[in-house]
């Protein structure tokens, strides 16, 4: 079973601002649903409301299981609440390997990709070429045991220049 990661950072390394993204790349948006539907996909709260806020529900096509000190919260929809990260990468993986899948992803905040990395096997990082103000970032040299092996440009004509990114586990 492959633990992803799916995120968009910032030459300095910023996920974050205001609990949202601190940009809007339409191509970035489309990769990640192309990547991630029919997976399940790992998030915090915080994340999780994030997104549940700009969509208006849970992410479609996706279940989404959602680590929270609340973990007794009843689900919505598609949504599963666990207590911490290892219990949330152990149901994401139990409901994957049960639906004939062999990926899930984690999708953030800073601490779920934190305390995640050590699973990590790969990473699908949109590297926004600004420095960025914002109040999330990945912790120092969280690429570290990762090679890249793919690099992709992203389109010309959006709100920041990127590239699409994929690392492996060394």
């Amino acid at each position: 079973m492959r633990t992803s990661f799916f995120l968009a950072a910032s030459e300095n390394d910023v996920i974050g601002r205001d609990n949202d993204l601190p940009w809007h790349l339409s191509a970035d948006l489309k990769r990640f649903k192309r990547l991630t539907s029919g997976h399940v996909v790992v998030t915090g709260r915080l994340n999780q409301d994030s997104m549940v806020s700009r969509l208006g529900r849970p992410l479609p096509g996706r279940i989404t299981v959602v680590v929270t000190r609340d973990a007794g919260r009843p689900g919505e929809g598609p949504v599963i609440y666990q207590p911490s990260v290892s219990a949330a990468l152990s149901v994401a993986r139990a409901i994957e390997e049960f639906a004939g899948g062999d990926e899930v992803f984690v999708l953030g905040g800073a601490q779920i990709f934190a305390e995640a990395l050590p699973e990590a096997d790969t990473i699908h990082l949109t590297r926004v070429h600004a420095q960025v103000e914002g109040d999330v970032r990945m912790p120092a040299g969280w690429l570290s045991g990762f090679t890249l092996v793919e690099s992709e440009p992203g389109p010309e004509g959006e709100e920041l220049p990127y590239t699409f990114e994929r690392y492996e586990r060394r």
